[in-house]
This record gives structure tokens, sequence and C-alpha cells, in this order.
């Protein structure tokens, strides 16, 4: 792969997550709610992972074995967009998408549980780093907790989730592979979406029609992000150093909030500049304790 290509799609995807991070807490602003937003990006999501079909290589017969793991992986994966959307509409996105970043770190403990590998130093540092990332993505906890605790708290189990996504997918994806393991996984989330319908405060159409875009634009820049990163692990097979370009999303989030954030109706800027600037050094002190852990990745 090109090398430049292999640097420029895990920083587009990192940057196109911010947007949409931006885009869905404006959805969420307009009335949606966490849970009718779930539901139309899961849906918008699982539609467009269908076109994955048409670039399959063929291979074996897909299993019902291999059904079974892609729908488990997509219940987890359901569960860590569900809390990412609670944290969004709860929360702020200059904190909830720098903290989703610690996905890695767990990803790096659960390879060493489940493999057995040793906790080095590296790890036990990165862990510091991260401890004290949180403490100041959330400087203003004693002003403003109803905002920073969601977001810290639901964030914190959004990337837990998609941790454990990960290590069942990189366990169980080569069988078939992704472009047919994905449509599966994702088409399950749209399955899974329907138990959200009995928490909706109104139907979805009650949604007024730019509320509804939003949310669908938001669901379709998280596709297009997601395809890209998929492409660059799948092309590069630099898994370490794209999930390190990617992490780059949490200072692209607090940097974008900061700048252009009351273009989207976002106010979080009005903390100050003092706080602002701990949770930019927040995101970079994460983005340095991933790279402390790159072996595990």
């Amino acid at each position: 792969m090109n090398p430049t290509l292999a640097t420029c799609l895990p920083l587009a995807s990192a940057f196109g997550y911010a947007v949409a991070a931006l885009i869905l807490k404006r959805a969420t602003e307009g009335g949606a709610g966490p849970w009718r937003i779930g539901f139309v990006v899961n849906l918008v999501m699982a539609l467009l992972f269908q076109c994955f079909w048409f670039f399959s290589p063929g291979g074996r017969p897909i299993e019902l074995l291999d059904v079974g793991y892609a729908c488990l992986v997509g219940a987890i994966f359901f569960t860590g967009q569900f809390f990412t959307f609670l944290a969004l509409s709860k929360g702020d996105v200059s904190v909830t998408t720098p903290v989703l970043g610690a996905k890695v770190l767990f990803v790096a403990f659960f390879a060493a549980l489940i493999l057995h590998q040793p906790l080095d130093s590296s790890l036990w540092i990165a862990t510091i780093m991260t401890c004290v990332a949180m403490a100041l993505l959330g400087g203003e906890w004693r002003t403003d907790r109803e905002r920073v605790l969601p977001s810290l708290v639901y964030g914190g189990l959004s990337a837990l989730s998609f941790a454990t996504s990960d290590i069942l997918l990189k366990n169980w994806v080569g069988g078939i592979g992704m472009t047919r393991f994905a449509p599966i996984t994702f088409g399950s989330m749209a399955v899974y979406s329907l138990l959200l319908r009995g928490r909706f405060s109104a139907p979805l159409s009650a949604l007024g029609t730019r509320t509804l875009a939003w949310a669908m634009a938001g669901g379709a820049l998280l596709w297009l992000q997601c395809a890209g990163m998929v492409l660059a692990i799948s092309l590069a097979n630099e898994v370490t150093r794209t999930n390190i370009l990617y992490n780059t999303r949490g200072i692209w989030s607090v940097l974008l909030v900061w700048a252009i954030g009351p273009w989207f109706g976002n106010q979080e800027r009005t903390v100050g500049r003092k706080i602002m600037f701990l949770r930019l050094l927040g995101a970079i002190l994460l983005l340095a304790a991933v790279f402390l852990a790159p072996s595990r990745n």
C-alpha cells in the first residue's frame, strides 16, 4: 500500500469521526435523544455495509458458526454504540471522543489476560498517563459534573465494549474475511436496534426533517470513517500504526468544538479557554499513552 495513503486513511477517518460526533450531538440537541439516534444510525450503517458483499472475494462457504460469531460481535459493538450515544447526548463531544481512545489500552490488557502475556512497565506507565488524561478531560468536574460524568463513564464503557469487539473480531474474522463478516455484523445490529423502539419518547415520524437529516448524515459519516479504517488495516496490515493515527480523533474533537462548534449549535467552548486547553492536553496525553502500548494492538 502507498505509505501516503496508509497515513492519510486513518487520519481522514479520525477527522471524520470527530465531525460525525459533532453532527450526532447536534441531532440529540434537536430532540432526537439517544434511543432514536441509535436506531437511525445503526440502520444507516447496516444498510451501507451491505455494499461490502460486492467486494467479497468469495472463499469457503459461510457456516452457521460464522454467522453466530458475527452476530455476537455485532451485539457487543451495538452495546458500545449505545453507550457512545448516551455519552454524546448527556455529555460533551470534546470529552467523550478522547475517552474513546482508551479502547486501545483495554485491548492491550485483554490481550495480556487472554494470551497470558506479561504486563510490562510500558503498559503500566500508559495506564497512569491515561488516568492523568481523564483527570484533565474532567477538569470542570466541580463546576458541571452533570456533563462531565456521563462523558467519562459512558465513554469509558463504550471504549470497553469496542475493545472487546476488537479482540473477538481479530479471532473470528479470518474464516470468511472482513467483506463478508462486516455486513453480517452490522446487519445484526439493525435487528438489535429494534429493541430500542420500546424506549422511544415519541415515534420517529415525530422527529423534524432537519433532526432526522442530521442523524442520517452522522450515521453515513460513521460508516464512511469505519470503512476507511477497515481498508487501511486490510491493505497496510499495520494495526498498531493505524490505530495510533486514528486516535488523533480525540485531538480533532477538541479542536473542532473549540473552532467551529457553534456552527453545529455546540456551545461546549463556553466553558472557557482554560478548560478547553485542559481537554486538549488530556487528549494529547491519552494519544501518547496509546503510543506506549503498541505491541498488543
